[in-house]
């Protein structure tokens, strides 16, 4: 069994199977572990990595480290659309295969006096708009319909509303939109 820091609780998914650590973690539909199998075999190949996918309780719809563990919330896998699982999915991929956590990290911890920080907010909006970018065109190659993605970022309710401009760490959701499909059409 594999334990993350923090409350989360999660089921590791492997080739041979499911583990789960918490009995309400079972309530995954069977379809639902066969699709996010399907969806980390065909990631893998793409990003030629061997990351693993584990449900469990987040405070978002995914989340991913830069030792490539993904966990995706197991009530969003209940109740989303495959596009919206793949996209959540792909998305967080490109986050672990970039290590944008270590990144952010090494910006975190240079000394002071050395290099000017550069904006916080604005790194993090580089590397989500990156992701969504990645994500996207993941999306377009292994046949996943945007239109269902798009749907989701336009009428989920923005976290970062009323954020001044500069401490939003994601676009505006119709920024956003319009950046997703672009870069889909594009592909």
């Amino acid at each position: 069994m594999q334990w993350l820091s923090g409350s989360c609780l999660i089921v590791i998914l492997s080739l041979g199977g499911v583990q789960a650590l918490d009995a309400s973690i079972q309530t995954v539909p069977a379809e639902r572990i066969k699709l996010i199998k399907e969806i980390q075999a065909r990631l893998n190949i793409s990003f030629q990595c061997e990351f693993s996918i584990s449900i469990g309780e987040t405070r978002k719809y995914a989340m991913a480290n830069s030792s490539g563990i993904i966990i995706v919330d197991r009530a969003f896998l209940e109740s989303a659309d495959r596009g919206r699982i793949f996209f959540a999915i792909a998305h967080e991929y490109a986050h672990a295969y970039l290590q944008h956590d270590v990144r952010l990290y090494e910006h975190l911890s240079k000394p002071v006096g050395q290099s000017p920080p550069k904006n916080l907010p604005e790194i993090r909006r580089r590397f989500e708009k990156e992701a969504d970018g990645i994500a996207a065109r993941k999306a377009k190659e292994m046949g996943f319909p945007i239109e269902s993605i798009l749907e989701f970022i336009l009428t989920q309710p923005d976290a970062e509303k009323g954020f001044h401009p500069d401490l939003r760490a994601y676009c505006k959701p119709r920024e956003r939109a319009a950046y997703i499909m672009a870069v889909y059409q594009s592909s």
